[in-house]
């Protein structure tokens, strides 16, 4: 199943949830990651500049955060909700990729607290389910615990967010789509090896009616990150240059990791990335 056509059926899903009540919500996404690159050679693996963590790479010209554009009215919905979407769009994504007690300590409390009612009870009700597919932990973004510190604190991110009216799977609703390349500079706790996480997030938040004119969030999302090992679970196992690719192995040529184009209709698995 391609990312796309996955992401199609889970909008499907939040919509009958909404017009139902149901807190009942199959996690249809497949998770996607790139594995480092083979190691060759001899040579520092301390690939990240302390002093210069984006030096060189196409992440120096990137924004610091996620900018939303003016808000103006979209179908039925007026410049005022629209405003208020991206509002709280941005509010998600600065929770999820962000704020490092999310990414490195696995704390997603911030992200939670954004939650409404129902969207709350899934994400709780669902977290940890036995059943892979049903895990709610695909929404947030973490990195397995002790296998990597931030260099500095900035995170580079280049994309747009738009809104538009959607009826895709269900009921109108307002679509926040939202198209990023996201790059964390790490380092393994204790050695001197370093490495860049890029990462390519797609998808929309959901805004849905609860009936008495207020606006619930649906994050409806899905991301690729390397160079990462290709091995179960959602949690990002970040490989680094001394490091053989472990789990599932790459398939297909080579990609850009920072071509957010190319990977846009990309099938699930592992990718071989260039150099981040």
């Amino acid at each position: 199943m391609s990312r796309r056509a996955a992401a199609t059926r889970w909008v499907a899903l939040l919509a009958l949830l909404t017009a139902t009540g149901c807190a009942q919500v199959q996690d249809a996404l497949e998770w996607f990651v790139s594995p480092a690159p083979t190691v060759s050679g001899l040579g520092s693996y301390d690939e990240v500049d302390r002093d210069d963590p984006f030096g060189g790479t196409p992440a120096e010209d990137y924004a610091e955060g996620f900018e939303p554009p003016p808000a103006e009215p979209v179908g039925s919905f007026s410049a005022a909700q629209v405003e208020e979407a991206y509002g709280l769009t941005q509010d998600l994504l600065d929770a999820v990729y962000l704020n490092p007690d999310a990414v490195f300590d696995e704390d997603n409390s911030e992200f939670t607290g954004l939650l409404g009612e129902q969207a709350l009870k899934w994400y709780m009700n669902h977290l940890g389910h036995e059943n892979g597919d049903l895990d709610s932990r695909h929404v947030v973004f973490n990195l397995a615990p002790g296998t990597a510190e931030p260099i500095g604190d900035v995170v580079k991110v280049d994309g747009r967010m738009w809104a538009e009216e959607s009826s895709e799977g269900g009921p109108d609703h307002l679509a926040v789509n939202t198209e990023y390349t996201i790059v964390h500079p790490v380092a393994r706790p204790g050695d001197p090896v370093s490495v860049r996480l890029v990462t390519t997030h797609y998808g929309e938040v959901s805004f849905f009616d609860t009936g008495d004119g207020a606006l619930e969030a649906w994050p409806n999302w899905w991301r690729g990150t390397g160079p990462a090992h290709c091995v179960d679970g959602y949690n990002v196992v970040p490989a680094y240059p001394d490091e053989l690719a472990e789990g599932e192995q790459p398939r297909g040529p080579v990609e850009d990791a920072y071509d957010l184009e190319a990977h846009r209709d990309g099938d699930d698995g592992c990718a071989a990335i260039r150099g981040t």
